[in-house]
């Protein structure tokens, strides 16, 4: 009978508690957080059945536990970082109390024997520069040359001083090859539960590795094959390459990465300018695009990374290679859209500024680049003079066809870095515990409505947190988690109650990989084989759909949704609903509504959408500040 087990590391005292789990009740890593963080908050860290394997994307690392930035349950994952934690012998570690100084945890397995202690570090000192490195880089660099002749393998987990200053820092890591830390980061980013490791343990990074080898990792690839081709008549890579072909290269658009896809296929579907865009209309959002996307910022993209394959993976291999590199950065399509057009930046070499920037201090780059990208724009609008708030300038703000995609670009990037540098100090206030607590310090302070031009989702009192970056109502959804993909999130339109449904349906599935320990750029063979793949393997006939629902409803039983907040949010749905088209007369209907009562509207179909997701995960406990452990 297979089972599983934790590692209780309790780092007030040291102590440690190994726990035996049992499968099937516990899958996976996000089965055993919710339980284990209801009974004891903390953080949880772990693994997926198949970690080790020779599946493509079966070795990520997920991180989950109560969000400082969201304000409930969380998780967020990390490409490639389970392959060596692997070798570690356990799937799950679960850190409690809190270190009496900040420290670097040493996890290992040796002959059998699993250790973990701690070694204090003056993390601050190493933050402010390490040679040429800073913040995350420069920590990364000083725990694998302190602890590296400990280990064979290893890899480094490592935070930023956005962690300890702020609510909305990040988890990173780097594969090691050859004795070398490679520049193809990956990152734990979304939901602040860097700042969680940092501010509630005081654990500001970690190194592990072991000697353990995994007797029930799968790697016979006849066995695997006869499966693949049994479900979809493909071997595993047959399929698998056919599954990534966005995230390695797309012959229809000539490009690849979520990068070079995306910008190729979003047109009048971008957004910037802090979504001011979304007022536009369609030809000058195409204009836009053509001039500052097509022919320059994809354009750089192009040249520089898909016609030189500077392509690389996470730390497994993989045939999807969807590191997509130039030099030491590493381009995705959301941070350098968050940090990108979104905060006005459409030239690569300032995108790169902006974002490593971003990156070096050990920020969740979506988040970070909402603030910058709404802080811009209240300075441009001059509720708030930069002097104010320290910064040099205003930025440069406007689409028109004056705008200088390399000169204007740099200055907003240098202004974007001054703000990153500023969210860091004490005089930012609120600001550093997120856009939604920032937005209304801002307004308290300086007597404006600058909260009216945030756009965030709202969880709670307090949560909230800055949508993926694509304009889909789906992504302003009431649900328990957001910031991730556990909503339906394309742009066709749906009554709101369906959209509800779908999104509810969406989080089961996306659950499949997290749970499994998947990365999601292989959900459209994960979602479908992997119940037939535990079965082969493990000998147990799993029903994912309803272990994953009941899964999906005890997270929402300590959801908190929050009605849509702030004047552009709102712009946002109701200038979808008149952009998106559709045969279905409840569009009519909501375009009418809009247009008669538009905050009454708005009400209405967020409403609407809570219900539909309700309609197949349950209401919200009566205690929700919990997830339901059981």
């Amino acid at each position: 009978m297979h089972h599983s087990i934790a590692l209780i590391l309790d780092l007030a005292s040291g102590e440690t508690v190994f726990e035996r789990v049992e499968f099937p009740a516990v899958i996976g890593p996000v089965d055993y957080a919710v339980r284990a963080c209801a009974e004891r908050d903390g953080l949880v860290i772990g693994k997926g059945l198949f970690a080790g394997s020779i599946l493509p994307g079966s070795n990520r690392l997920i991180f989950a536990g109560r969000s400082p930035s969201w304000g409930g349950f969380y998780l967020s994952t990390m490409g490639g970082a389970a392959l060596v934690f692997d070798r570690v012998g356990l799937e799950f570690l679960h850190l409690v109390g809190r270190a009496a100084e900040p420290s670097v945890l040493i996890l290992k397995r040796r002959a059998g024997e699993i250790t973990a202690r701690l070694a204090p570090i003056d993390v601050e000192s190493i933050w402010r520069g390490r040679g040429e490195e800073i913040g995350f880089y420069a920590l990364q660099q000083e725990i694998f040359e302190a602890y590296r002749d400990e280990f064979g393998e290893c890899r480094v987990l490592a935070t930023g001083p956005a962690a300890l200053h702020t609510s909305i820092g990040a988890i990173g890591s780097a594969p090691i090859r050859r004795g070398e830390i490679t520049a193809a980061d990956t990152w734990a980013g979304r939901g602040g539960l860097g700042s969680k490791l940092v501010r509630e343990h005081n654990l500001v990074g970690a190194i592990y590795g072991g000697d353990y080898d995994e007797p029930d990792n799968w790697r016979e690839r006849p066995e695997i094959d006869e499966q693949f081709r049994r479900r979809f008549d493909e071997t595993l890579i047959e399929r698998d390459r056919e599954a990534t072909t966005k995230y390695r290269f797309d012959p229809v658009v000539g490009t690849g990465g979520t990068f070079g896809v995306n910008y190729s296929k979003l047109k009048t579907w971008m957004f910037s300018f802090n979504y001011r865009s979304v007022l536009s209309s369609d030809e000058e959002r195409q204009a836009l695009w053509e001039r500052l996307i097509r022919d320059h910022y994809l354009e750089q993209f192009n040249q520089e990374t898909i016609a030189a394959k500077a392509f690389q993976h996470c730390g497994e291999p993989c045939p999807a290679v969807c590191k997509k590199m130039r030099d030491r950065y590493k381009k995705d399509y959301e941070p350098y859209q968050a940090l990108g057009p979104g905060a006005g930046v459409f030239d690569q070499r300032a995108a790169e500024l902006l974002v490593g920037h971003a990156d070096a201090l050990g920020f969740d780059a979506i988040q970070a680049g909402g603030i910058v990208s709404w802080l811009m724009e209240v300075l441009d609008l001059g509720l708030v003079e930069p002097a104010a708030l320290g910064l040099s300038s205003r930025p440069r703000f406007e689409a028109g066809p004056d705008f200088d995609p390399v000169a204007d670009s740099m200055h907003n990037a240098l202004l974007g870095r001054e703000i990153l540098d500023f969210l860091l100090c004490e005089r930012a206030g609120a600001l550093r515990e997120g856009l939604r607590q920032g937005a209304r310090e801002i307004d308290r302070h300086f007597g404006v409505a600058a909260s009216e031009l945030a756009v965030y989702t709202a969880f709670g009192d307090d949560g909230g947190m800055v949508p993926n970056q694509y304009w889909a109502p789906g992504l302003f959804a009431p649900m328990p988690i957001m910031g991730k993909y556990f909503e339906y999130y394309a742009s066709d339109f749906l009554p709101p109650f369906e959209l509800g449904q779908r999104c509810a349906e969406r989080m089961v599935k996306e659950l499949y990989s997290d749970n499994g320990g998947f990365c999601r750029f292989h959900r459209a063979w994960v979602e479908k084989i992997l119940p037939e793949l535990v079965a082969r393997h493990f000998g147990e006939r799993i029903d994912f759909e309803a272990h994953h629902l009941e899964l999906a409803r005890r997270i929402q039983s300590g959801n908190r949704p929050a009605p849509w907040e702030g004047k552009r949010t709102i712009d946002l749905v109701q200038r979808y609903l008149a952009k998106v088209e559709s045969d279905d007369p409840e569009l009519a209907a909501w375009r009418e509504r809009f247009a008669a009562d538009r905050d009454a509207a708005a009400r209405e179909y967020w409403d609407q959408i809570r219900l539909g997701v309700e309609s197949l995960l349950g209401p919200p406990s009566s205690t929700p500040d919990r997830v339901s452990p059981e």
